[in-house]
């Protein structure tokens, strides 16, 4: 059926409204409601691929990180590697994304953790009489340990501060154990804090800092707190289980010192200008 009284319309199969005049209004236009998630897996599948891309997510996401088996990762965070066994393991984070930095640590110290749980229960299946938790015990060294364990809820620090709350609170039993160093022992978790039985305070001059400290000697020896803004290098006040009064001791020095030593900015600046390779740092900064 086709009406063209009015040059307005023309129906067609009953189905079809065809505008022949070219006048299209406001009213003749189709709704559409966006919903809350308009546009949301677009821009999933967009922030997903930057990440499938970035090379600082190798250790992740490459084909290395699916072909190397679970008894490989759990050598090298233990020291058993292939053709040498060493009493410490260095794992270098500071490279890694800030996003999922905090996944990433939270991985290795379940792992760790789990390793003396179960480690621990083949031990007991074979004696039942064993006293020892674990004849290969582990100490997990936190460097920068605000980084992890701060005193935040933030969502961001959940995945790390909860496993390394639960090894503080549960890892002696099975061989693990803490040591957390920080330059801001205020922002540690108060759980943390609870749960560790020495403490080796350098020197501090912020005054909320230099508070926790006090809170750990008897009120007796509060004055040695007084000290801590004029320590010099090497220099520690030790409070614990380990000393039968808190004292203030010298820490030798490492046969292999490590490259942390202050810059001498004002000889470095009086020097002439030096050539740098941009190129280098740009490939070693993408490798």
């Amino acid at each position: 059926m086709v009406n063209l009284n009015r040059n307005y319309l023309v129906t067609l199969n009953w189905n079809w409204v065809v505008n022949i005049t070219g006048i299209y209004t406001k009213k003749d236009k189709p709704k559409l409601t966006n919903g809350s998630l308009h546009g949301k897996l677009t821009n999933f599948v967009n922030r997903l691929e930057n990440k499938i891309n970035d090379n600082r997510l190798n250790f992740l996401l490459a084909q290395k990180s699916k072909d190397i088996t679970f008894e490989e990762t759990l050598n090298q965070l233990i020291g058993y590697q292939t053709g040498k066994q060493s009493n410490v393991t260095v794992i270098d984070l500071s490279g890694v994304p800030f996003e999922v930095l905090s996944i990433t640590v939270s991985l290795i110290s379940r792992m760790v953790f789990e390793y003396g749980y179960f480690y621990k229960r083949l031990r007991n299946a074979k004696d039942q009489n064993e006293k020892i938790n674990n004849d290969i015990p582990i100490l997990l060294v936190y460097e920068e340990a605000h980084k992890y364990v701060p005193n935040s809820d933030l969502v961001k620090y959940r995945s790390s501060k909860k496993s390394i709350e639960r090894i503080a609170k549960e890892g002696r039993k099975y061989g693990i154990t803490l040591l957390l160093a920080s330059q801001r022992p205020s922002e540690i978790s108060e759980t943390i804090f609870s749960q560790c039985n020495n403490f080796i305070a350098m020197r501090l001059t912020n005054p909320v800092d230099q508070g926790y400290v006090k809170k750990l000697l008897p009120d007796t020896l509060g004055t040695l707190i007084d000290t801590m803004p004029s320590l010099k290098q090497g220099e520690a006040l030790l409070v614990g289980e380990s000393i039968i009064l808190p004292s203030i001791v010298q820490i030798d020095r490492c046969a292999n010192e490590p490259s942390s030593n202050d810059i001498p900015y004002w000889e470095l600046w009086k020097e002439e200008w030096k050539n740098m390779s941009i190129d280098e740092i740009k490939s070693e900064w993408y490798s």
